[in-house]
């Protein structure tokens, strides 16, 4: 007997969010859907159902396969379209039990034994992982922000474009981590995004991520990470040594319907916790361990939280400005005196002690984003070990003396550039550093190109000019996020409201009479009398020229009803 009409109902009322997440994972063949009839009967195809099977461990399936599943169980099943909250649909249970059977015969020939939990790194090592942490989210923190400013591509597979790697690449300090592993982490943050083949800063995380300490962010990803882990992936990891092969060894015999679906989610955590510092070749973390386990989430926290503290370096503020104008960061700097520095210097290299570079062109970016130049010397004065370079504090003043002497503005179509004397002037109109700009005089003192602005202020800056937008920076272009499974969203969103008043329907009831008839399945209907509604459990026969009729199965009488009066259908029991 099939149970479509159940889950007819089913899909009419559940939350469109569960529906959704329930249809990614089931993957029922839409083509040719016309209703939620024919999305329940594309969803009891046996591919769908193992697709939804897949996602239960093998303990799980005997539960269902045996008709004792426990309320967890039920509550799994519902969220994934196999059953409701009361029982698991017939074919449901009679596709576990397929299952089941298939790998016990299996098993009796196979000698593979469960492998033992993971291998534990020694408190050495998992310091020092920690340390190597808490650097690669200072690296992750300057991608973020060289990210705001340099368009970054990536293609399909996320890989980033070679104009975009070597754009990243000129702008990033050095490290232990190669970009590529950085852009590939950053995107499974809530940090970055991809959208249209171009990475984006989420601007409603990274207010957030501003005020955190460096400790703070470390605590904030690392949960984040065990976010993006399936239950299922959670309990692989804790009962299995952290390689690739014995992590798939381990979801294939956890996962018997199929584990490929799980492999990426596996191996995303085994890339994301050797950066975080979780885990060392296959040597696990305390801190890893305490994050996986399965009680609740502050729980778990607070184990992450107590093994950060008692390990993590102390944070600095102070640093040592050099004559060559070079800054050295004895030790890890904290997040707010890192994020200062880098706005008026270069990051060279990111390390437990950390290396930036000034230059002109760092400290005509920082004047042109708000500071002044007594501002910018006040900061380096309060955390320097050491006391200013005279030809820092030169360039620094001679740099904000000019600045503003150059403005670059957009009018009419074209990006304008407005020197403040002919000197100047003159200057631009023949300097090659600028010649690609093709800056066209329309008067003494100013020139038209066809490139933007932003290009144009970045070659200007680039050039030694202290150049300064005139407009109001408008900030990055706002592209629109396109929700995830949008497609499915749009599919249910159409078969609910085709089929919105379901009760007062006429040929909704009808589908459903039909499906009970062909299933030979009994229903519970109920029909408008004089008096008020009634409802009758029948063994629907036929319907015809408007009429039901069926068995009645408590008064053993043959019964014919009108549509017409027929309010609502339901399975009987």
């Amino acid at each position: 007997m099939s149970s479509a009409l159940a889950l007819v109902n089913r899909l009419a009322r559940h939350d469109e969010q569960v529906l959704v997440n329930a249809l990614a994972i089931r993957v029922p063949k839409t083509i040719g859907v016309r209703d939620l009839f024919d999305l329940a009967e594309a969803l009891l195809a046996l591919p769908s159902i193992d697709h939804g099977l897949a996602r239960l461990s093998k303990d799980e399936l005997a539960q269902v396969a045996a008709g004792n599943p426990s309320s967890d169980l039920f509550a799994a099943c519902d969220a994934l379209l196999l059953g409701d909250s009361d029982h698991i649909f017939p074919e449901v249970s009679e596709r576990a039990e397929h299952w089941i059977t298939a790998v016990g015969v299996a098993s009796a020939t196979s000698s593979a034994e469960p492998l033992d939990g993971p291998s534990s790194a020694t408190p050495d090592d998992a310091v020092a992982a920690l340390h190597e942490g808490l650097v690669a989210v200072n690296l992750l923190d300057d991608l973020v922000t060289a990210v705001t400013h340099v368009p970054a591509r990536v293609n399909g597979t996320g890989t980033l474009a070679k104009a975009a790697a070597a754009q990243l690449e000129a702008v990033m300090p050095r490290s232990d981590i190669d970009l590529q592993t950085l852009v590939t982490w950053a995107v499974t943050t809530p940090l970055v995004s991809v959208r249209l083949g171009t990475l984006h800063v989420l601007n409603d995380h990274t207010s957030a991520w501003a005020q955190m300490t460096t400790l703070e962010r470390w605590l904030w990803l690392v949960a984040t990470w065990r976010e993006r882990i399936p239950p299922a992936g959670r309990r692989i990891l804790r009962e299995t040594t952290w390689t690739a092969d014995d992590l798939e060894a381990a979801a294939g015999r956890r996962l018997i319907v199929s584990h490929a679906w799980i492999m990426p989610a596996l191996t995303e955590a085994l890339v994301t916790a050797r950066v975080l510092g979780l885990v060392r070749g296959a040597n696990v973390s305390a801190a890893a361990i305490a994050a996986l386990g399965d009680g609740a989430g502050d729980a778990e926290d607070a184990h992450v939280r107590a093994f950060a503290l008692a390990h993590a370096p102390a944070e600095t503020e102070t640093f040592i400005v050099q004559h060559d104008l070079s800054i050295i960061a004895p030790g890890p700097l904290s997040a707010r005196a890192s994020a200062r520095l880098r706005a008026l210097s270069h990051v060279e290299s990111r390390g437990m002690a950390s290396t930036f570079r000034i230059s002109a062109e760092s400290i005509s970016r920082a004047l042109a984003t708000g500071d002044d130049g007594e501002a910018l010397l006040a900061f380096l004065s309060e955390h320097s070990l050491t006391e200013l370079p005279q030809n820092l504090v030169y360039l620094i003043n001679d740099l904000a003396a000019k600045h503003g002497s150059v403005r670059v503005s957009r009018i009419a179509g074209r990006t304008m550039v407005e020197a403040a004397t002919d000197q100047l002037a003159a200057l631009l109109g023949v300097d090659s550093n600028v010649r690609h700009l093709q800056l066209a005089p329309t008067d003494v003192r100013t020139f038209a190109t066809a490139l933007e602005p932003r290009a144009v202020m970045s070659v200007l800056v680039e050039a030694g000019y202290p150049a300064v937008s005139a407009d109001t920076s408008p900030g990055l272009e706002e592209v629109p996020e396109e929700a995830p499974d949008a497609a499915l969203h749009a599919l249910v969103t159409r078969l609910r409201e085709r089929d919105e008043d379901i009760p007062m329907d006429a040929s909704w009831l009808k589908r459903q009479l039909d499906l009970a008839i062909r299933n030979k399945q009994r229903v519970t209907v109920t029909v408008q009398m004089p008096d008020g509604e009634r409802d009758f459990e029948l063994e629907v026969t036929a319907l015809a020229n408007g009429r039901l009729r069926g068995r009645d199965l408590r008064g053993a009488v043959e019964r014919t009803l009108p549509l017409a009066f027929i309010t609502a259908v339901s399975p009987a029991g």
